[in-house]
């Protein structure tokens, strides 16, 4: 029985159709046709349409992927389901035609930050291993090396905080992203961090204060280096 691969966007977005063999030969060379995929998902397209397509985030970029109106377990999620949410995805397969190649969804569940987080570390580790007997490029190699280093850079990690941050703290770094942020409550998070830093609030304390108020459901990412207010 064929694998369920694990897959970052960027390996699945920068490889190479193959619709003969219904599948992606992704950047790291592995032939696909069936994988999991874990992201954030922000919005759902209005439609009524047989097939619709869906766009997650994961810290490597963005996937299209599709889905079958019909499948009820993954209608049903779609239309009860909150949003921002992070969702491990498997895809079955793929919808193939002569120009590209798209996954397409049999089943989607929310999942934590922290589950969200394992599944970015077995990715990468996947991906390093591949490394070792792979004949790649040297530049492929090193596209690959880096596209784990960026997933692996927003796995959140415990800082330097004794405290947890008080409601004042809070709501200064609240403050600051509705200042600086654009009409969608979005901000860079390197923007961010040199705007908190004008306001004496050091980087470690900065991002531990945006972990706990992406874990109470204040802000998200939906990019790594994007911040947005709910």
């Amino acid at each position: 029985m064929e694998p369920y691969l694990k897959v970052f966007a960027d390996d699945l977005n920068a490889g190479k159709n193959d619709a003969q063999k219904n599948g992606i030969r992704t950047l790291s060379q592995r032939t696909i046709s069936k994988c999991l995929f874990c992201g954030a998902l922000t919005e759902v397209p209005d439609a009524d349409k047989p097939m619709l397509h869906l766009s997650l985030y994961d810290p490597t970029g963005m996937l299209t992927v599709g889905y079958y109106t019909g499948n009820p377990d993954i209608s049903t999620f779609l239309n009860e389901t909150d949003l921002p949410v992070f969702v491990l995805c498997a895809a079955g397969g793929m919808r193939c035609t002569a120009d590209e190649c798209m996954p397409v969804l049999e089943s989607v569940v929310p999942v934590s930050r922290a589950l969200r987080d394992t599944f970015v570390v077995a990715a990468a580790a996947d991906l390093i291993g591949l490394l070792e007997h792979a004949d790649l490029s040297p530049d492929r190699k090193e596209r690959i090396c880096n596209m784990a280093e960026q997933a692996l850079a927003t796995v959140l990690t415990e800082h330097p905080v004794a405290a947890v941050p008080d409601d004042a703290l809070l709501s200064t770094v609240e403050q600051v992203i509705r200042d600086i942020s654009d009409e969608k409550n979005a901000v860079s998070l390197d923007l961010l961090l040199a705007a908190l830093g004008e306001n004496g609030i050091s980087r470690e304390t900065a991002l531990a204060v945006l972990k706990t108020m992406i874990e109470d459901g204040d802000c998200y990412q939906p990019k790594p280096d994007i911040i947005r207010l709910l």
